[in-house]
């Protein structure tokens, strides 16, 4: 029993002696580790910002499908990344449908024609019919008064007889004469309805001709193609969707193309609201782009958001400020080898785009809505125009009040009393210099039809007018030109319906954009981009950029790492090292960003602090950071 006791006290001597071994071994690492430590520095600093962004063009002009009231296919379209030169064919749709309707429209305007002059000869077959109608009644009438005047000579039943045959011949004269008054009354009615009925088919032509010229569409600009994406296409979410291709069905106002500018480009970034604060318009950056390495641009801070948006489907999702920073051509294009007529030349275009009126979303030919009634209804359209699709007077106030300063306008009416004041108030001349050129327009004319003018003649003719008269048109302005043109010839054929026809023919013919029918006519796609030598094509949009933005430069700053604050009770302190202990200390900063602090008072240079809490229990939560960091990315740079 004794010998028992002894083995089981050696036992617990043993199983105590290396649990405490144990104890001892697992207790070493933490007493070995080492509290990481730095210096406060002293120097100056400059504090910058870094963001990433992405190279865009400054103009770009989009390209839509037009409203053909129809299908609207794609039958031909520039390639993408190919280099449209302006006034080339960067989208043709079909036509066919509306070739169609046209020849519809201009049979049944031959129809009405027609049927306008069979009425016209039934009217004069009728008119002498009813004149030997008359003759004879009236001749009936003078018998019957010469007989009257025999009654002296007659028996009392003969002059009585005589004067009941006279009354008889006045009311057979009288009705008569009624008779023909209402059929020519009729035959009137008739040929108006005819008239009306033309006029509309008329509009319905014009109108069916305006879609014809929004089928090709071309590069107001020169610049790089850039063909969207076929959203009607997708199949779901995580599909990928196609680019627009040829034979594609898209809908009307659908954007098809860009064509980007890249005679001038800038860079799109995305700040935090931290650097928003510290960042204003003009400040000076450097850009650095990932496909030119070891090059940095020089730009300025062009403007800023002032809203912050969040992109959820990138990998930042945080809201973030958009900022454009400009970028010096010139510095960029010798960099990428341009030789300098070359660098002149493309600055030259970037001035020439940059003084010009901003373009059209519909690649220069703005969709004309034409409305077919309405007292004095006016609605004003892109771009600027205006219409009046009203009767009388009512036109022109409508012209007025859609246009609303606008280029265009078009005034309906009856009379067409209306159309030259709309096309004066739209187009922005005074009412007597309206005057003036719509009695030099007529003159111009010489009895001829604005209908039977082609588009170059119309120009020269109003360019003619311009220079006769010394009366400077607004851009655009000859849509109202024209349009009082046609109220004019209105005025002196309104009974034959010449001049309703000359409104409309001036009206589809006077073209919101800059293209003429020879330019339409002549207009082919750009070369692909492996057949096209490409030399303005330099840089291509899409590109990303490094970028640096200098904030601010404090000379002489104590400054520390940012995750050596620490917050305590709801004060910034600092661990600084007093021999082998730690010891809290408050500051006070006076600026701070993601990384630095530049500390006002509280510590001094050279002083060392630790970078972690080295009082903080083995295991226990980290402490935050009092730095205030946030989605700044400024870092400190300079001598210290």
């Amino acid at each position: 029993m004794k010998k028992v006791l002894i083995r089981f006290v050696i036992l617990a001597a043993l199983v105590g002696a290396a649990w405490a071994s144990y104890r001892f071994v697992q207790q070493l690492p933490q007493r070995q580790v080492q509290v990481a430590t730095t210096k406060v520095r002293q120097g100056d600093i400059i504090v910058k910002t870094f963001a990433r962004g992405e190279l865009r063009a400054v103009r770009s002009a989009t390209l839509t499908a037009p409203n053909l009231f129809g299908t609207v296919q794609v039958t031909k379209l520039a390639e993408i990344g190919s280099f449209a030169r302006e006034k080339d064919l960067v989208i043709e749709f079909d036509d066919a449908e509306l070739l169609s309707r046209l020849e519809e429209k201009q049979l049944e305007i031959d129809q009405i024609d027609e049927q306008y002059k069979k009425s016209q000869a039934d009217l004069a077959i009728r008119n002498n019919s009813d004149q030997v109608e008359l003759l004879r009644a009236r001749y009936a009438v003078r018998r019957s008064e010469l007989e009257v005047k025999r009654n002296e000579l007659l028996s009392p039943i003969d002059a009585k007889r005589n004067e009941l045959n006279l009354e008889e011949a006045k009311r057979r004269l009288k009705q008569l004469e009624s008779d023909i008054k209402s059929r020519q009354e009729q035959a009137e009615a008739e040929l108006a309805v005819l008239q009306e009925r033309r006029r509309k088919s008329v509009l319905e032509l014009a109108r069916e001709k305006s879609r014809l010229t929004q089928v090709k569409v071309l590069a107001p600009m020169s610049g790089l193609v850039a063909v969207r994406q076929n959203q009607s296409s997708r199949m779901g979410f995580g599909f990928d969707v196609p680019d627009i291709r040829e034979g594609d069905q898209v809908q009307p106002g659908m954007p098809i193309a860009d064509v980007l500018d890249l005679s001038e480009l800038e860079v799109l970034g995305r700040v935090g609201e931290l650097d928003r604060a510290n960042l204003s318009e003009g400040q000076d950056v450097l850009l650095g782009l990932d496909a030119i390495s070891g090059k940095q641009f020089h730009g300025k801070i062009k403007s800023m958001s002032s809203t912050a948006s969040a992109n959820v489907s990138s990998s930042d999702p945080a809201k973030k400020f958009d900022v454009v920073f400009s970028i010096d051509m010139k510095e960029l294009l010798t960099s990428l080898g341009a030789k300098p007529e070359q660098v002149a030349k493309i600055l030259a275009t970037a001035e020439a785009n940059r003084n010009r009126p901003p373009v059209p979303s519909f690649g220069g030919m703005a969709a004309m809505m034409m409305g077919q009634g309405g007292m004095g209804a006016g609605m004003g359209m892109g771009g600027g125009m205006g219409q009046g699709g009203g009767m009388g007077q009512g036109a022109g106030a409508g012209a007025a009040a859609g246009g609303g300063g606008g280029r265009f306008s078009l005034g309906m009416g009856g009379p067409w009393t209306g159309a030259g004041a709309g096309g004066a108030a739209a187009g922005g001349i005074s009412q007597q210099d309206r005057q003036k050129m719509r009695e030099a327009i007529q003159k111009a004319l010489n009895g001829r039809s604005m209908q039977d003018l082609t588009a170059e003649e119309r120009t020269k003719l109003m360019a003619d007018v311009a220079k006769q008269t010394g009366i400077s048109r607004p851009a655009g302005a000859s849509g109202g030109d024209a349009a009082a043109a046609g109220a004019g010839e209105g005025r002196r054929r309104r009974n034959g319906g010449d001049g309703a026809d000359a409104g409309l023919a001036a009206m589809a013919a006077a073209r919101p954009g800059r293209f003429s029918e020879a330019d339409f006519k002549n207009a082919k796609l750009p070369p692909p981009p492996d057949q096209d030598s490409q030399l303005d094509v330099l840089l291509r949009p899409g590109l990303l950029a490094d970028i640096e933005i200098i904030v601010e430069k404090i000379p002489n700053a104590v400054n520390i790492p940012a995750q050596a604050v620490f917050e305590d009770e709801g004060k910034l302190v600092v661990y600084v090292k007093n021999g082998e202990r730690f010891e809290p200390r408050s500051i006070k900063p006076l600026k701070r960003s993601d990384s630095t602090l530049i500390i006002a008072e509280g510590i001094k240079k050279d002083e060392v602090i630790a970078l972690t809490n080295p009082t903080a229990k083995p295991g226990a939560k980290k402490e935050k950071s009092g730095s205030g960091g946030g989605p700044m990315n400024a870092l400190p740079g300079g001598k210290s």
